[in-house]
């Protein structure tokens, strides 16, 4: 074969038989116990060379099963603190749900003839403070046009403009095409509030058509007068911030916040069913 008629062959087999003949010849001349101590020298390195590379196979074995085993439990608190999220999302949401609950009826133990659905806000326009929004029920719940909508504060929000089977559309009072009558809870002095466009930018809306000598000042409340019988009378509008002289009409107007926290709402309650006001 032309392996055995090769170089490399011959030469590995010349030393091979060189090292063998060195070996016995340095055994019958009585230098066996040299011999020892060579292979000794020649077979530690390589005995220590093992030994750090078998602690180091041993020492990544243990890492490798530590990780894993760090990794699962990692897996395993992920998915507790998802569980315990998804715990505390419902405790708080069902607090939510009892606090509005507790505050709705404190406003029907103050108006007797009131009668609410709450509603879940399940749309809305983009922007800082909503003027138009949708809520995720309507007429199979008792919603339809024109009924009121109040915070859980009893501060009014607005009313509802549209409705369907299982929704219904709102606007604020914020919102330009909002209009609701009412008086100076102080003064009794009457007027209209109404959404104005910049005004609305920053949560604000405005009491206008007022007399040029109404008795109106800063921090007054505006309450709903009842007038148009879309609103019930009493209902908490907002406080006067600002109160202002229209020259060309030559009538007071005023700015007024509202009571209600409009920015951020989730949810509000609409008034189904209330006496109508009567002038007397």
């Amino acid at each position: 074969m032309k392996f055995f008629k090769s170089k490399f062959f011959i030469v590995t087999l010349i030393v091979a038989v060189g090292i063998a003949a060195v070996f016995t010849a340095m055994s019958l001349l009585g230098y066996s116990s040299y011999l020892k101590k060579g292979l000794y020298y020649l077979t530690v390195p390589v005995q220590k060379l093992s030994d750090v590379v078998g602690r180091a196979l041993d020492g990544y074995a243990s890492y490798v099963t530590e990780f894993d085993k760090l990794k699962k439990e990692n897996e395993e608190l992920k998915g507790q603190i998802n569980d315990m999220m998804d715990e505390v999302q419902s405790a708080r949401a069902i607090r939510e749900e009892n606090e509005a609950l507790r505050r709705m009826l404190e406003v029907k133990e103050e108006h007797l003839d009131y009668k609410f659905e709450l509603v879940d806000i399940v749309g809305r326009e983009d922007g800082n403070y909503m003027t138009v929004f949708t809520l995720g029920k309507g007429k199979n719940n008792g919603i339809d046009k024109d009924m009121p909508i109040i915070s859980s504060n009893s501060g009014l929000i607005g009313r509802i403009t549209d409705a369907g089977a299982t929704w219904a559309k709102a606007c604020s009072i914020v919102d330009m095409n909002s209009s609701v009558g009412a008086y100076v809870e102080r003064s009794r002095a009457s007027g209209i509030v109404t959404g104005d466009y910049e005004l609305g930018l920053m949560g604000l809306c405005k009491i206008s058509y007022m007399q040029s000598d109404a008795d109106i000042q800063v921090g007054d409340r505006i309450l709903t007068s009842g007038v148009g019988s879309v609103y019930p009378r009493g209902l908490i509008i907002g406080t006067v911030e600002e109160v202002k002289y229209d020259e060309g009409l030559r009538t007071k107007y005023a700015i007024v916040r509202p009571y209600a926290e409009i920015s951020g709402l989730t949810s509000v309650t609409v008034i189904t069913s209330f006496e109508r006001y009567v002038e007397d």
